[in-house]
């Protein structure tokens, strides 16, 4: 897969690869998939040391056990949609996909040859994005019924994003500028459907946004401030109208992982909290008891 990742560069380049590096002419209307497709509740929880899974299903914010098992170790990246799973090894390039229903995941493919060096991969509904933050190489495809096939080679992707999520249809990026006293953010965001990437637009903003995660029409981001993270939600949908409005503070959390309607927070000593975003609006619902330690990768579907 080595070559299809890199090799195929001058071939598959496109003007609409800048990834969220400004305004541009609106993109054609989304896919809709989402909208007649079941979204994802399905959640996975894995130890990249010892390679150890546990997966489920949390919706309304409530969590449900399924299954536990053994994945190879050392991966560093996992991406869902609504019915698929990805996970990525940056350091050697290993990588397998499966399917990802009702908190169940079945691998149905193991690669050896994936490039190395994603810092990035987001899934949306039906697609995924590798990115290098680097280089400004980027790959989409699509992500569906267990299966991956790349789309498109982007070489002149914006260098730098620091932090990606992405809804249903939606990918946002952000990027932190200025000093620690001055800190600015730059957002970008367009659609990502059909295995394909279009920018849509992008905002400077007077604030750091911090880490994104985002759920089936839903962005939340969390900058830490101190001894606490500042909270900032925004519908995302149709790769458009990102607005971030700040609703509050909470105490440090390490990882948060999504499904299409919920929160999963985590610290890393099994501290864990859920909580409901949708429609733009977030919702606390409370505490888990008995979250096993030291998961290094939580990632559910949209």
């Amino acid at each position: 897969m080595r070559k299809t990742l890199v090799a195929a560069l001058t071939a598959a380049t496109s003007a609409t690869a800048v990834l969220l590096a400004g305004p541009v002419a609106p993109a054609s209307a989304t896919s809709p998939y989402c909208d007649r497709t079941t979204p994802s509740t399905s959640i996975l929880f894995y130890n990249a040391d010892t390679g150890s899974a546990g997966t489920g299903t949390l919706s309304a914010g409530r969590w449900q056990y399924k299954a536990g098992f053994d994945l190879p170790t050392g991966y560093t990246h996992a991406a869902a949609s609504r019915d698929s799973l990805v996970l990525y090894n940056a350091d050697t390039g290993a990588a397998e996909v499966g399917t990802f229903r009702g908190g169940r995941y079945h691998r149905t493919r193991s690669y050896e040859g994936f490039s190395t060096g994603w810092t990035f991969v987001k899934a949306s509904g039906d697609s995924v994005l590798f990115y290098n933050a680097d280089t400004g190489v980027g790959v989409t495809g699509t992500l569906t019924n267990g299966r991956y096939r790349e789309m498109r080679v982007y070489d002149n992707f914006s260098t730098g994003w620091d932090t990606m999520a992405a809804s249903c249809d939606t990918l946002i990026s952000a990027a932190r500028h200025g000093s620690g006293d001055f800190p600015w953010s730059n957002v970008g965001y367009g659609t990502l459907a059909g295995g394909l990437y279009r920018d849509k637009g992008g905002i400077p903003r007077d604030d750091f946004l911090g880490e994104l995660t985002a759920t089936k029409d839903s962005v939340l981001s969390l900058a830490r401030a101190g001894d606490e993270l500042e909270f900032r939600v925004s519908r995302a949908t149709n790769g458009s109208n990102i607005h971030f409005n700040k609703i509050g503070t909470s105490g440090i959390w390490e990882k948060v992982g999504r499904t299409s309607d919920s929160l999963f927070f985590y610290k890393s000593d099994g501290t864990s909290w859920t909580s409901t975003l949708v429609n733009g609006t977030y919702r606390n619902v409370g505490s888990l008891a008995q979250v096993s330690s030291g998961w290094t990768l939580i990632e559910g579907g949209v």
